[in-house]
């Protein structure tokens, strides 16, 4: 039998937050980071501007957090502004060899997205700038980098995005000096060339695939949802190569011609070069894209944890499937796009709806 003073140090709230209080870790992109929340832009003494960030106000705003008070849990977030799908599954791995979580949230982000190490050959050719001339300040994100629970947000890898490409080419035609990517341009453009984004949604599918098998492997009740409407773009890819498979290449072809928009998740827009959609054509039926494609799309959508509702509907006016005027389920944005603070509150009770009906806890 305890003391009296062991039982009172057992149930201290202290204490119990500590060492017992269950754990919900939610991993994901900036949006799950809480970008934009909390920000303002100020002007250092040299006139040069900045965004500042108030972490308390973002953290205690954004969605993960309001899903563990609503569950009584203590959040862990990884979440990365900029990251990938595949830093995503990567952290999220790493985290549960050292670490115990109760329930784990994922927030799946924008497929054609991709990681680089930070590798010697790397640093060696990364360029300081006047605002970030440290490479270790570079490296952990700035205000868009993962908070405590990543342990400082340095890790073996950089994160690249559309916008990091935009920043790249913007620098190829304005002071290159800034860019530090300068020295590794002609590498980054050419994977972008090849970059395709029908790959990366059969990628996107695996990776939600991956997620909940390592999941139910450590025993951990989760829920994976799509934030930025991926699954609606696998809806149209998997359309296309079901059409492209069951007809000739000729007929796909003519198809091109009359409506040249037709393939255009597939292939490309039809600009005229016949032989190469017509090889191409071919390719997509004899390396069975349309079966392979079908197979993850369906695993992915029997699943109990994945969510496909259209979260991004809530923040963005316009998307894949939805009219801007036909949205009704817009609640508003901050000026950069990211999710003002209603949109978190919603998604949070929208999750913890779905982990409850669900019946993942």
């Amino acid at each position: 039998m305890l003391l009296e003073e062991e039982q009172s140090d057992l149930h201290s709230t202290g204490f119990y937050e500590v060492d017992y209080k269950p754990k919900l870790l939610t991993n994901g992109c900036s949006i799950t980071l809480g970008a934009e929340l909390g920000e303002e832009t100020r002007t250092f003494e040299d006139g040069n501007k900045y965004q500042h960030c108030d972490t308390d106000y973002r953290n205690k705003h954004r969605w993960s957090t309001l899903l563990a008070e609503m569950l009584e849990m203590e959040p862990k977030n990884l979440a990365r502004g900029g990251g990938s799908n595949w830093r995503i599954w990567r952290t999220t791995q790493d985290y549960l060899l050292e670490n115990s979580v109760s329930l784990a949230v994922i927030q799946m982000t924008e497929p054609s997205r991709f990681q680089i190490p930070i590798s010697f050959d790397f640093l060696k050719r990364w360029n300081p700038s006047k605002i970030t001339p440290d490479f270790n300040n570079w490296a952990t994100g700035g205000i868009y980098g993962p908070g405590t629970d990543m342990g400082g947000g340095y890790e073996e890898y950089s994160h690249w995005n559309w916008g990091e490409q935009h920043q790249l080419n913007s620098f190829m035609n304005g002071d290159i000096h800034e860019s530090h990517y300068k020295d590794m341009g002609e590498e980054l453009t050419g994977f972008f060339l090849i970059n395709d984004q029908m790959h990366n949604f059969f990628d996107y599918m695996r990776h939600v695939l991956y997620l909940h098998n390592m999941f139910t492997y450590y025993n951990i009740p989760h829920l994976i949802v799509d934030m930025l409407e991926a699954f609606t773009m696998c809806s149209y890819i998997k359309k296309e190569l079901e059409e492209i498979t069951n007809m000739s290449e000729h007929e796909a072809l003519e198809k091109m011609k009359k409506i040249p928009l037709h393939f255009l998740e597939t292939t490309e827009e039809y600009q005229g070069n016949d032989r190469d959609y017509l090889t191409w054509f071919k390719y997509v039926k004899k390396s069975n894209m349309s079966k392979k494609f079908n197979k993850l799309y369906n695993a992915v959508i029997s699943l109990k944890e994945y969510d496909g509702h259209p979260y991004r509907n809530y923040f963005s006016r316009g998307t894949k499937a939805v009219h801007p005027e036909g949205n009704d389920m817009y609640i508003g944005e901050m000026p950069g796009g990211h999710p003002n603070e209603q949109c978190h509150k919603v998604f949070a009770e929208r999750m913890y709806n779905e982990i409850k009906t669900r019946r993942i806890l």
